[in-house]
């Protein structure tokens, strides 16, 4: 028997190693099968939004969705109403925040711009997202695009800091020669395409020459559209207790958030109870700060006066987590979704 054993030890020694290696070689292409497979849907899901993007774009506005007032210049008492769900609702059930639209994962990397891209937005609400912050510029022609700044030079051919397009040039100029840039007006027709989403602006100008210009083509292109109802899921981002008073002279945007970074903040619990307090009594819904001015004591005063604080820009998920288990509503993030905190 120990012979025979001997016999055909290396045999099935040869045996059994052909057959691992074989069934390696199989894991190995269906794994890869699955990879070209997952990046086929990928992109079938991205030429898929480009063209409703594209569709909604060629549809003649309908200015009777949303009646403006008697003139332009007059602010009304009270929003246009929107339907569905409002930014409130949508909020309350977020943990993430898309910074920028959202990351493209293909070219992301840690502390790099966003892009606020439409494929950047596919590829979070394809993840889960449904709360996506925006970064908004002032085109050559007092329009609004989506644009973290007019630098780098090198996303848009002839596109710079010292070269300001028009809103049809930027629009007719892919980042990096790929992905597709957006305009306020193209925000908006997501909206209608989408809608359980959720925007957040960060307009960046402070000055109020500036944000009365930012506002009044925001608006113009709501009117236009026939959606100023849309504002019921827009959530402005104010950066300064000016900017309030401005925009209480534009238009009742019906949901605020008060963002820290602008102003600074000396992170002391008094400090905090002092923003907190103003929030509530002049009807903002949230602040917002950097992680690393992050209290989990702030979480209590924030409840007592019925705000929430959301935290920017966290994309390692075991800190995204401990933020959130410590008392923060939600955090901005470039690369996460609702798995990633669950």
């Amino acid at each position: 028997m120990t012979d025979l054993r001997s016999k055909y030890l290396p045999a099935i020694f040869i045996l059994s190693a052909g057959t691992l290696l074989l069934l390696s070689a199989w894991i190995f292409l269906e794994n890869r099968h699955i990879t070209q497979l997952e990046d086929t849907l990928r992109e079938t899901r991205i030429e898929l939004g480009r063209a409703r993007l594209e569709a909604a774009r060629s549809c003649e506005p309908d200015p009777s969705a949303g009646e403006p007032p008697e003139s332009e210049n007059t602010v009304p008492d009270r929003a246009v109403p929107g339907e569905g769900l409002s930014a409130a609702d949508i909020l309350a059930g977020t943990r993430v925040i898309a910074h920028g639209m959202g990351a493209v994962d293909e070219i992301w990397t840690e502390g790099s711009a966003p892009l606020n891209c439409l494929e950047g937005f596919l590829e979070r609400y394809e993840a889960g997202v449904r709360v996506f912050e925006a970064d908004l510029r002032l085109t050559s022609d007092g329009k609004v695009v989506l644009r973290h700044d007019w630098w780098p030079a090198d996303w848009q051919e002839g596109i710079n800091g010292a070269s300001v397009p028009t809103r049809e040039e930027f629009l007719s100029k892919p980042i990096f020669g790929v992905y597709t840039p957006l305009s306020f007006r193209d925000l908006l027709l997501l909206l209608k395409e989408y809608p359980d989403v959720c925007i957040i602006t960060d307009t960046k100008f402070t000055d109020p020459d500036v944000i009365f210009i930012e506002f009044a083509s925001m608006l113009a292109d709501a009117r236009d559209l026939g959606c100023l109802g849309l504002f019921d899921r827009i959530v402005i981002q104010l950066y300064s207790g000016v900017m309030r008073q401005c925009l209480d002279n534009i238009y009742p945007f019906p949901h605020r958030i008060y963002t820290l970074y602008a102003e600074g903040f000396d992170q002391t619990a008094a400090a905090f109870r002092e923003r907190a307090a103003y929030c509530a009594e002049k009807g903002i819904e949230g602040i917002v700060i950097w992680d690393g001015w992050w209290d989990p004591a702030y979480a209590s005063v924030a409840r007592e006066y019925g705000l929430t604080v959301y935290v920017h820009t966290v994309n390692d998920a075991a800190a995204a987590r401990t933020l959130l288990e410590s008392g923060a509503g939600a955090v901005y993030t470039d690369i996460l979704g609702p798995g990633d905190v669950a």
